[in-house]
Formats: structure tokens, sequence, C-alpha cells
């Protein structure tokens, strides 16, 4: 599916919601919609789609250039100067769409100080439209599909370079940067991380980096990578030498709980079931309050988007949707557990994007 078809269908979301507009600021929404990568900084930016098929945007002169090669060329770009600000330029183009009075959907990517004066001088109705390009990307294309198996794939050979490399002497961060140019070397970008070893595996997003690897240690490897735009989302738990009785005990009932969870995914199912999945294996082992967190999250262009694995979501499960499943136990003081797989729902079930083991890995 095209980009620009992709748009069409907003067109249709538009028309079927009531709203008049999407503006689009700088996003996943936009990326998805147009490939445009802009730097989401003070300058406004923004793509408008029109529910009477009309669309135009906004940009900086700065990032005059980057728009015009990405959108098609019926799509007018309206630019403005540092030294004039937009003010001007957003006024004159919302007088030739006849924009003022209109209702205007916004996503998450417009900045609030943006639109305060909409709503003064055009008399615009904002409405919140944060979930129109999201509930687009939930059902992924074939194409997409393709793309998230390949960097599945190119994070599998990375665990296999990783098992080869960690040791006893070396800090977590030294891991980092070898993970980081295993991914690069293989065509990854935007290699992203959270290595804990030991009591800092107890911590599921651990932002320390100076810990020694020791002997008997439990590593979490949580990492993931960008390749032909889409995320990859992976973790595995290493120990170094032999497990104590413990370890072995509290990876077999996350594994038990990951597999379980893996089992309950399928069409029609929904997504707080394949939590519960998850979650009940856990609570009945004893270790309910230490699994902290959802089970999983929606992937694709972006490392956490739609669908949510957890509890309280509703969402029924469809062919093509696309989401992590990664139970974890973590015991303050002491060491964490947590398997993560990236899977697509099929019609037979869930299918993982990456086959590393998950058995327990002794290195």
């Amino acid at each position: 599916m095209s980009r620009f078809s992709r748009i069409d269908r907003v067109v249709d979301v538009l028309k079927e919601r009531g709203f008049d507009y999407l503006m689009v600021g700088p996003s996943a929404d936009l990326t998805y919609l147009t490939g445009l990568e802009p730097v989401a900084d003070e300058r406004f930016k923004s793509l408008l789609v029109a529910a009477d098929g009309g669309h135009f945007a906004i940009a900086p002169r700065l990032c005059k250039e980057e728009f015009e090669d990405e959108l098609a060329p019926d799509i007018p770009v309206y630019v403005w100067d540092d030294s004039d600000g937009p003010s001007g330029t957003v006024g004159g183009a919302f007088r030739e769409h006849a924009v003022s009075g209109r209702t205007v959907a916004l996503n998450d990517g417009v900045r609030a100080i943006d639109v305060l004066y909409m709503t003064g001088e055009f008399g615009v109705r904002l409405a919140d439209g944060g979930g129109i390009a999201p509930g687009l990307r939930l059902i992924k294309s074939p194409e997409e599909i393709d793309c998230q198996h390949a960097v599945g794939r190119m994070a599998d050979e990375v665990l296999y370079a990783l098992e080869k490399y960690i040791k006893p002497g070396l800090t977590e961060r030294d891991i980092q940067i070898r993970l980081r140019d295993e991914f690069e070397s293989r065509g990854g970008d935007r290699v992203t991380w959270v290595i804990g070893s030991g009591p800092n595996g107890a911590l599921p997003h651990n932002t320390r980096s100076d810990r020694v690897v020791g002997e008997r240690d439990i590593i979490i490897v949580d990492f993931g990578a960008r390749h032909r735009g889409y995320r990859s989302d992976t973790t595995r738990t290493f120990v170094v030498g032999e497990p104590t009785d413990e370890q072995r005990r509290v990876y077999g009932i996350v594994l038990e709980a990951h597999l379980a969870a893996e089992a309950a995914v399928r069409p029609g199912v929904r997504a707080c079931d394949v939590d519960r999945a998850a979650r009940g294996v856990i609570e009945r082992a004893g270790y309910g309050e230490y699994f902290n967190h959802r089970t999983g999250h929606g992937i694709g262009i972006v490392v956490h988007e739609q669908p949510n694995i957890m509890e309280s979501n509703k969402t029924v499960l469809r062919v093509g949707m696309t989401f992590s499943i990664e139970p974890g136990i973590y015991l303050p003081g002491k060491f964490g557990v947590r398997i993560e797989n990236c899977v697509e729902v099929t019609e037979s079930g869930a299918v993982p994007f990456t086959r590393y083991p998950r058995e327990l890995r002794v290195i």
C-alpha cells in the first residue's frame, strides 16, 4: 500500500466522524502517511488532510525541500521564514482552503502552543484526532509484516553474536556498545537497549550502565533497532555460569507464561485475554506482585504503538496485528527475568519475528 493511499483512508475516517480536517504534526503518524520525518523542534510544521479530499502542508523554509520531495505533487506546501514566523503563512493557507470555522482534529504531534491562536483568530473548532492514524496503523499490510520479519531475523543474528561476546568482567556499557555495533553492521539503525545484570535486572527499564558482570549473574538483554522503516524489539535473559536453583525456577515460570500467552493469540481473542494467559501463570506460581508491567505492546514504525496487551484492553485481535509478548519477574535486589518476542497475528495463531531460542542460555 502506498503512503498516499493511506492519506485516502484518513479522508474516509474524517467523513465517518464528521471532522473537516486532520492536522498531523511531526510524529510516527506523519511518517506513516507521507514518509516525512522532520525534526520535532519549535518550528511549526504540519500536514492537513481535508475530508473533501484536499490536502496541504505548512513548513519552515529550512524544511521546504524535505516536504516537497516526500509529498505528492498535488499537495501544496506553504512555506514560512524564521524572520516572519508562521502566523501569516498559516493565515493565508487557512483562508485559501476555507479552514476558518471548521472542525480540525489534531494528532499528538501538534503542540498546544501552535494551535492556541487558531481558535481565536480563525474560529477553528479543535477535536481529538489522536486515534485516527494509529487506528489505520493497527493492521499491517503484507509488505509491512515482511519488513518486521526482516528486522527480526537481524535481531536473531545479533543475539548469537552477543552470546559469544558476554563474559564476566564486562560492564553493561560494554554490552550496549557491542550490541549497537552488531546491529549497525547488519544495516540496522536507531538501536535502543535495556541491559540489566544481577540486581539491575530487577529494574525493568534499568538506566544504569557501569555495573561489572560477575559469575552466576543473570543478564537481561532487551534491544531493538529499525530497518526499512520498521522496528524490532526482543528480550532474552542469559546466565553467566551455572544458574542457581532459584534462577532456574523463576526462568521456567516466565518461559511458561510467555508460551501460554503466545498460544492464546488468535483472531477473535481479546488483548486482555493474552495478558491474562501470561499473568495467570505467574500469579499461580506465587510471583504475581513481581510482574509489574503489561504483557506486551504493538510494534511497527515505532517501538510502542497499538494494541497494548494488558488487562484493561478489550481490543479484539485481528489478522495483521503485530505486538510483543514479554512477561517478566523482577525480584528486588536479586535479579530479573524477561523473555520477549514480537509476533504477527495470523489465522493459525501467533508467528514470531525472532527465532532465537527461548530456553535458558548459559554462557
